[in-house]
């Protein structure tokens, strides 16, 4: 028995890492220090030991001290200069970098823990127990193990228990996304971003692929209802949105807009540029592969935070993974639940997402915008202008493609004379054109303006080919005759 140390008193002072040393602080009592001489707040080594042996039970674990067959052959190789090496870090040495210690408090604690450890059977035995002094103990990897099995629950409870009302589902939500927005990766960067005027989310693309020219020439006319996000009732089920739920899907860059529609070859895709023109508050799901969670090895708290961090890592892969056309209403459930949930301002106020692309690799993005945060505003043609919009012109050669909208307006003063003689019309306005408000299809919602694009923020593209990135694995084959008759 290592007599005397259990009662030595460690001061504060003489422990630098931050939350053990606050709490000596806050609980400790005062006394001299045995390792410094000095009076301060102190706990005995014995209590010491009890967070030091805590915290080495979340986060630590002993490393291998044996080799392995692989490790042996080449320690035995006379042509190798291979040498066995444990991982981590000598038992003192890991005490005293875990609770920034000097190394003799490190030597006093791992003696206490050894000795605390430590049977005559072992002893008997020649088996090392927990702190020997040679061993060697690493930091354990987090596996976010329960995490991952609350969401494969909270999955199969909306699929195939509650759908609209589910308690659990709620419960879910709440721990996977409270106080994300206070949350960091590890370059420092939020999981909030803002996107609108003067960020790099100022403009959102959409396109849409078309068969029909009466269809196209629609769309170029009005690109404001025709890219814009459809009305409620006409609203299909997305990855982020039920069905009768309208929202808006925009890519950040247009090559990833036109693949995400996956038009045929042979048609004609019309490919519009939304100006976003209000803030936007952004929760970044690709950032997630990077959040960190910052803490203590002698919080309690801190390996449940880990354990977080790391399923929160693969949510973004979750939620952005591949899904079949046959799978999609039931594979969707997930994802257009947390839309739904975060939508409501439950955690924090949002006004969209950021997803990775499934369509394009490298890093590319979209982004959906709620559908309190997606209309998109009127695009007015004024009154009594004629319009036209051509896909042909023609020259000597004969026809060729030339895509234009047109607007032939009346001349200003038979439009003032117009004015002048509807000024005494007592009907006026009652079986007119509808105003911008009632024309957006939103009157009386309370929603403000978020998009907005015109007939010059439009481009088509036709497509001649596609090209798929591929994985590619040969097909084995194996003939073999079986033997008449088992050998037992």
């Amino acid at each position: 028995m290592q007599h005397g140390l259990q009662s030595n008193m460690l001061c504060k002072d003489c422990v630098e890492e931050g939350y053990l040393s606050a709490m000596i602080a806050d609980h400790g009592q005062s006394a001299l220090c045995d390792y410094c001489g000095n009076e301060a707040k102190s706990f005995e080594l014995e209590r010491i030991c009890d967070e030091v042996d805590g915290a080495f039970q979340r986060h630590f674990t002993r490393a291998r001290m044996e080799m392995n067959g692989y490790e042996w052959a080449a320690h035995k190789d006379p042509e190798s200069s291979f040498e066995f090496e444990p991982s981590g870090e000598q038992t003192v040495y890991a005490i005293m970098n875990a609770a920034e210690v000097s190394e003799s408090i490190a030597e006093d604690i791992q003696k206490v823990l050894e000795e605390r450890y430590s049977d005559f059977e072992s002893a008997q035995l020649g088996e090392t127990t927990e702190y020997d002094s040679e061993l060697h103990y690493e930091e354990r990897t987090p596996d976010g193990r329960e995490w991952q099995q609350t969401w494969h629950s909270f999955e199969r409870s909306l699929k195939t228990e509650a759908r609209f009302f589910s308690a659990k589902a709620l419960e879910t939500l709440n721990s996977v996304f409270d106080g994300i927005d206070a949350m960091a990766t590890r370059h420092g960067g939020s999981l909030i971003v803002v996107g609108g005027p003067g960020t790099p989310f100022e403009y959102l693309y959409r396109a849409r692929a078309f068969q029909s020219q009466g269809k196209l020439q629609a769309a170029l006319l009005r690109p404001d209802k025709e890219l814009g996000p459809p009305p409620s009732a006409f609203a299909a089920s997305g990855r982020m949105n039920a069905r009768g739920i309208s929202v808006f899907y925009g890519a950040t860059d247009p090559e990833t807009a036109v693949a995400e529609v996956r038009p045929p070859v042979g048609s004609e895709v019309v490919l519009g540029r939304f100006q976003v023109v209000r803030p936007l508050r952004l929760l970044d799901l690709t950032a997630l592969g990077g959040v960190i969670a910052k803490g203590s090895y002698f919080d309690p708290e801190y390996a449940a935070a880990l354990d977080r961090m790391t399923f929160l890592r693969s949510l973004s892969r979750r939620m952005a993974r591949p899904v079949m056309p046959d799978d999609q209403d039931a594979d969707y459930l997930p994802t257009q639940a947390i839309a739904d949930f975060l939508a409501t301002d439950t955690v924090t106020p949002l006004d969209g997402i950021i997803f990775p692309s499934v369509q394009v690799a490298g890093g590319k993005q979209n982004i959906v915008l709620f559908h309190k945060a997606s209309l998109v505003e009127k695009l007015v043609i004024p009154p009594g202008a004629e319009t036209d919009v051509d896909t042909y012109s023609e020259d000597d050669d004969g026809p060729y493609r030339e895509y234009q909208v047109v607007w032939r307006l009346k001349p200003v003063e038979e439009t003032e004379e117009a004015k002048a003689g509807k000024r005494n019309d007592p009907l006026e306005g009652f079986l007119g054109v509808p105003s911008a408000a009632e024309d957006d299809m939103d009157f009386g919602s309370g929603r403000g303006v978020t998009l907005r694009i015109t007939p010059k923020d439009l481009e088509v593209r036709i497509v001649n080919a596609v090209v798929f990135e591929t994985e590619d694995h040969k097909v084995g084959h194996l003939s073999y005759t079986k033997p008449a008759h088992a050998d037992f």
